[in-house]
Formats: structure tokens, C-alpha cells, sequence
């Protein structure tokens, strides 16, 4: 977000407001400004691609559910179970359905219940053969639950909106792209950071500095969009890369935040042994027995060998509710609760890290604020397109001015 260009250019508003001396304390202000605006520059055509396509990729994600229902016919119910005319069938003949259709699979499934009238119980088998050198890429099977019937069977990856997640948070390219992605959100930080500076008003100015306005001729009216975009995008844009790269490399957040506040650490459950006695039905049964005014969401089914399952529940007041962080294992051998986590109490550390994913995907303040999310994403698109052209139309004019 550069000053505007050299015609009726309007002076230094970063110097204006005292920044050069006060920030950079020894340096003049022309050169801090010439060094913000060169990395600016530098930044925005090195790094601009990148927060482009993840912008964009995850503007599609933070709808991703109703997209890929929208691509596959298979994953909306028929008119009259959407209505309610059949009751749903018990998990466990879900669980029956699922083992009889991949008998070859004797691991835990992991159901999520519908998130609607008209939407199937989505299960993943998280460790198939098929994708076994990836660390994310389960068997999706989407099962009726009105009548326990398989609808359909994909793999993570193999799937336009799966293919579109696995771009936004690893680049296709696993752990390798996890680190490009991150260290290309702080490059982005940056360019948000030297853009405030170069666009700050002086004193008295504000009302005209934020007064949404397009001058008249193309070189200014490109600028104005390029200011205005990072202006006014910048209340979204700052929450979503900051999340972003929390949610890339925790590992570097994690021991910050432990200093401020201490976080609950993950359950430590014996092992069960003796096979899967309790059926999912009772485990979530025993699991609302603890949180009664609690909503089911997902349900971990232990594996043929036996083990624990883990409820998932969405409490009011929960940041996230697609995945909530109430959680219940429950011994599969005896239908004891083994352990729980309740989000009203958590530390200023839990806090933390369970808003980052509702705050990322806008899920946490309601559908308007997926869908200001969702346009958000075609920011930094427009931060690139006008900052190139700007940059093209400013080099077309040295050689004149040299002259």
C-alpha cells in the first residue's frame, strides 16, 4: 500500500504521524520510508502469488462441505428421509454397514454425525492401505442414516474440495509445504505491516485517508483500490494469516504460549484389551450421561482389537462446532468413562489453540461471518493485481522523469 503516485502525490503520512523518528530512531525518515516501500515491493511480487492462491483456496474451503455435496450427488438423502420419515438407525448397525462393506479394514472408524436434515453420516478410516505414505488421506465412506446403506467411498486427495484442502494447507507437497506456507505468512505480515506504515494518515487526516473513494484516471484509481483492499481488508486479513501460520507450525507458537498460561495435557488411557464389547450406541449414551445439554457430533470407533472411544460434543459458548472440543473416551470394554475434556474449563493456553481453526474458517461468529471470510478471500488477489500493475506503471514512467 505504497504513498500515491508522483502527480498531486500527498506528503509523507508516515512522517507525518512521527513513525520515522519514532520507530526507527537514529534514521531519517526518507530512507525508512524508501527501505518500507523496496521491501513492500519486494515482498508483494515474491510472496503475492502465495497469499493469493491460499487466500483464494480457502475463501472455496470455509464452504467446502456444501460445495462437495454440490459435486456429489451421492452425499445428498432423498426427499422423503431429508423430511424425517424415517427415524435414523442405531451406530451400530452404521458400524455393521461400514465393516461389511470394507471387511478387509479391522481399524477404528471415525463418524461424523449429519449436520443436517438431508446429509449422510460421513465416516473416515483414517489409515488405509491405499494412502498409506501420506499423513492425512483417509477412506471417506458417506452411510445413509436412515437405513445403514453405503453411498458412496472416495479417498482424501481424489476429490476436487479434498485436492483444494490438501493445496491450501500443504502446497501437495506435505510437511515441505507446511514450512513454505508458514514462512510465506509472515512475509505476508510484513507486507501488511510496511503497507500501514506507508499508508498512515497525519494527524487530522483519518476521515479522508478512509473515505472510500475512487479518484478520476486510471493510475490513480488503480492505487485507490490497492489502498483501499488493504485498508479495509486488513481487519480480516491480519486474524487469518496470523491463524494460518498457528495452525502450519503450532511448534513454534506452543512454547510461547506455555510461558503466559499452562495447557491441559492429551489423555494418557490404558489400554483396553479383550476386543470392542460396549457398541457405539452405549459409549455415546455414557458420554451424554456427562454432558447432557451437549450435541453429538462425532463418535471414534476403537478398532476390531478393542481400545477406547472418543465422543466429540458441542457445547453452547464452543468457538467450533463442526469440530467441538468436548470430548469423552469411554472404555470399550466396559463402558466406563475413562477420561474427559470440558472447554469451560479451559486454560488461557487451551483457549488459544481451540479458537485458531473457528477463527480461520469464520465458523466461530455464524454464517455471516464464514461469508465475510469466504469474499476476504479475493483480497489479497486484488492486492497483487494492482500492486503489479502499479509497479509496472511506476517503472514505465522513470525512464520519462530521467529525461
Amino acid at each position: 500500500m505504497p504513498a500515491r503516485p508522483g502527480n498531486g502525490a500527498r506528503p509523507d503520512r508516515g512522517a507525518a504521524a512521527g513513525w520515522g523518528t519514532g520507530v526507527f530512531p537514529g534514521v531519517s525518515r526518507q530512507r525508512v520510508r524508501r527501505f518500507l516501500l523496496m521491501l513492500h515491493l519486494t515482498l508483494g511480487l515474491a510472496v503475492g502469488a502465495l497469499l493469493a492462491l491460499t487466500a483464494l483456496t480457502g475463501g472455496l474451503l470455509v464452504f467446502y462441505v456444501d460445495i462437495d455435496r454440490m459435486l456429489t450427488p451421492e452425499l445428498v438423502l432423498p426427499a422423503g428421509q431429508e423430511a424425517g420419515q424415517n427415524a435414523p438407525v442405531p451406530l451400530d448397525r452404521v458400524v455393521q454397514a461400514l465393516r461389511e462393506a470394507h471387511p478387509a479394514r479391522g481399524g477404528g472408524w471415525r463418524l461424523e454425525l449429519p449436520d443436517g436434515p438431508d446429509h449422510p453420516i460421513m465416516a473416515r478410516y483414517m489409515k488405509p492401505e491405499e494412502t498409506a505414505g501420506k499423513s492425512f488421506a483417509p477412506l471417506m465412506v458417506a452411510v445413509n442414516p436412515h437405513s445403514g446403506e453405503v453411498l458412496s467411498s472416495r479417498f482424501w486427495g481424489r476429490t476436487a474440495m479434498t485436492w483444494v484442502y490438501d493445496l491450501h494447507y500443504l502446497l501437495l507437497a506435505g510437511e515441505s509445504g507446511q514450512l513454505v506456507l508458514a514462512l510465506g505468512g509472515i512475509g505476508s505480515l510484513l507486507i501488511l505491516a510496511s503497507g500501514v506504515y506507508l499508508w498512515w494518515p497525519a494527524a487530522g487526516k483519518w476521515g479522508r485517508a478512509l473515505q472510500p473513494r475512487l479518484r478520476s484516471g486510471s493510475v490513480r484509481q488503480v492505487f485507490d483500490i490497492h489502498v483501499l483492499a488493504g485498508v479495509y481488508g486488513l481487519v480480516v486479513l491480519l486474524p487469518l494469516i496470523v491463524t494460518g501460520i498457528v495452525m502450519e507450525r503450532p511448534d513454534w507458537v506452543k512454547p510461547a504460549v506455555e510461558r503466559l498460561s499452562p495447557m491441559t495435557a492429551p489423555p494418557v488411557l490404558p489400554s483396553v484389551a479383550g476386543g470392542t464389547v460396549v457398541g457405539a450406541d452405549a459409549a455415546l449414551a455414557a458420554a451424554l450421561a456427562r454432558f447432557p445439554q451437549a450435541e453429538p457430533r462425532w463418535v471414534e470407533v476403537p478398532g476390531q482389537g478393542g481400545g477406547a472411544y472418543h465422543i466429540r460434543l458441542f457445547q453452547a459458548g464452543e468457538p467450533g462446532w463442526r469440530f467441538p472440543k468436548t470430548s469423552v473416551w469411554v472404555n470399550g470394554g466396559d463402558g466406563t468413562v475413562m477420561d474427559v475434556r470440558d472447554p469451560t474449563r479451559w486454560t488461557f493456553g487451551d483457549a488459544f489453540f481451540g479458537w485458531q481453526h473457528p477463527l480461520h474458517n469464520g465458523e466461530c461468529f455464524g454464517l455471516c461471518c464464514r461469508i465475510l471470510v469466504a469474499v476476504a478471500g479475493l483480497l489479497p488477489a486484488v492486492l497483487l493485481a494492482t500492486g503489479t500493475v502499479r509497479w509496472r506503471q511506476k517503472k514505465r514512467t522513470r525512464p520519462a522523469r530521467a529525461v
